[in-house]
Parts: structure tokens; C-alpha cells; sequence
């Protein structure tokens, strides 16, 4: 197929673009990469655009089989202003991609969507874990909103045109690069403050699975537009759940059948709908 993935460039805290770029061209599959950052090293395949411009969008998405969308504001929100900023850039952006989708007649897109829909940082405690992708969004931040609307745009485009919209809730990102912001060579930082990682229950995504599930999602057997949550399967501590649970969340329950180490939020229906199984823990990565 002829893929476009937008944010393909990615930036230097976020670079799982040119990650997904790589399992498509892997797999056969012609990418052209759809960003206003341009990349580093030339390559064939990129278009400059402004994916918040409707006509830029649509002109650059023609041609296409297929569409992933990386692109958005990954940024936290510092205050009111900043977010609001986000959400409209997020939500501008995924509507501009989704509408031209549907005109151009393709029937696939893969869309990032977020962790952060489930409830983080859980200023609210959780009362049962793993998390489930049925149960309704709870996002508290700007972006997860964000994140959460799109998920509803997908489901009212899906039946309004037929496209399926996969949208992948993707965990935070975890990079085999040593120094990079989120390298598992920082671990031994989150090991010594478990609390610390407790906003997000201590899940992470190696990239090359967080490709693995781009790549599944685009010929998977599916229709509509499902919410998958996509992360590695077990937690980054070598704490146990039960342990973590007592110390951050007191009065948690873990559901029937959830072992030691098993991630705390729940990918049961990625593996279910696209036949995900993550390849990479950080166990995997350090040897242990």
C-alpha cells in the first residue's frame, strides 16, 4: 500500500515516526512522511505541510491507501493558555486528516490516541486494575480531552462513511537509546522512587511495538473505530503489583488472573482485534 503517516518526523523527545516509517517500508509498504518538522536526513517520501491548513491536508494525503496519524501536541499542560493552545491544535488536526480521509475515499486510518484518556495522573484512585478499554474515558489534562474528542470524531465518521478508524492508545514510549529522555537506562532512577511513575501506573511501550501495532491495525479484520490500548505487558518496576498498589493505591483491586508484574493497564483488546503481542520489555532490553 501507499501509506501517509503524518508527524513522521517526529521531534527529539518523541521520535517514534521514523520508527513506524521504518516497520512500513520493512513490510513492503510505500510511506511518505507528512510533517511541518523537516527531517534530519534527507530522504525521499517527505511533503512539508501544515496538517492545521485543510487544503494543504487534503492535497497532501491523495494518492494514499492508507493513513496514520502521529501528529499532534505530545506537550503537558504548563497552564490554561498552553492548553488550550493544544486542544485546538490536537483536535484541528486529527479533524483535518479524518475529513480528508473520508473525501479521498481511503478506508484505513491509524491514529495515535493516548494513555491519558484512562484517568492519569488518577487524582481520583483507581478501585480495579488492570484498566479496561471498554470502560468510559476519563482524561484530566488538555491533551487527553484532546485525545478523548478524537476518539469520538472517529466513531461518528466510522458510521457516517464506512472508514475504520483504529485509534491506539498508545503508553509512554520507551526507547532502546542510551540517554534519551525516556532510554532504559533511566530506570534505575524510577526503580529508587516508584511514586514517581505511579501517574500513568507505571506502564511504558517499547517504539518497535508501538510500530508493531501501527502496522497490524492497517490490514487487520475490523471495521468501525475501536480504542485499543497499546502497551508492553508488564509494569517498568521490579516491585510487584500488589506491592505498588499498597503503597500508591490502598484499597485497589487487581482483577481475577493479573500476575505479579503484569501491566496495570490492560491490552487484552489489542491483542484480541489486531493480534498484538508486544516483542519488547525493558527485562528483554537489560538482560534480566
Amino acid at each position: 500500500m501507499k501509506i501517509a503517516v503524518t508527524g513522521g518526523t517526529g521531534s527529539w523527545d518523541r521520535g517514534v515516526g521514523p520508527v513506524v516509517i521504518a516497520a512500513l517500508e520493512a513490510q513492503g509498504h510505500t510511506v511518505t512522511n507528512l510533517d511541518r518538522a523537516v527531517p534530519g536526513i534527507e530522504r525521499p517520501g517527505f511533503i512539508k505541510v501544515d496538517l492545521t491548513d485543510y487544503g494543504a491536508t487534503f492535497a497532501a494525503l491523495h494518492g494514499h491507501d492508507a493513513v496514520v496519524q502521529l501528529a499532534a501536541n505530545g506537550e503537558p499542560d504548563w497552564d490554561h493558555l498552553s492548553g488550550a493552545a493544544r486542544f485546538h491544535v490536537n483536535t484541528l488536526i486529527a479533524y483535518n486528516v479524518f475529513q480528508a480521509a473520508v473525501h479521498l475515499g481511503i478506508k484505513r486510518v491509524v491514529w495515535a490516541s493516548s494513555e491519558t484518556v484512562l484517568g492519569f495522573p488518577y487524582t481520583i484512585h483507581p478501585t480495579l486494575l488492570p484498566t479496561n478499554d471498554a470502560d468510559p474515558a476519563i482524561p484530566t489534562s488538555s491533551y487527553g480531552i484532546s485525545k478523548a474528542v478524537t476518539e469520538e470524531l472517529a466513531r461518528h465518521m466510522a458510521r457516517q462513511y464506512g472508514t475504520t478508524f483504529v485509534g491506539l492508545r498508545f503508553s509512554n514510549i520507551f526507547y532502546d537509546k542510551p540517554g534519551h529522555v525516556t532510554g532504559y537506562d533511566r530506570l534505575p532512577m524510577i526503580w529508587a522512587d516508584p511514586m514517581s511513575k505511579r501517574f500513568d501506573l507505571w506502564a511504558y511501550v517499547d517504539a518497535r511495538d508501538v510500530a508493531q501495532s501501527c502496522v497490524k491495525s492497517l490490514t487487520a479484520d475490523i471495521t468501525g473505530a475501536p480504542v485499543l490500548t497499546i502497551a508492553a505487558p508488564d509494569t517498568l518496576m521490579t516491585q510487584t503489583n500488589e506491592e505498588l498498589l499498597a503503597m500508591a493505591y490502598p484499597g485497589c483491586t487487581l482483577r481475577p488472573g493479573t500476575g505479579p508484574h503484569d501491566t496495570l493497564i490492560g491490552i487484552d483488546a489489542a491483542r484480541e482485534l489486531i493480534g498484538y503481542e508486544p516483542e519488547w520489555t525493558w527485562r528483554k532490553v537489560l538482560g534480566q
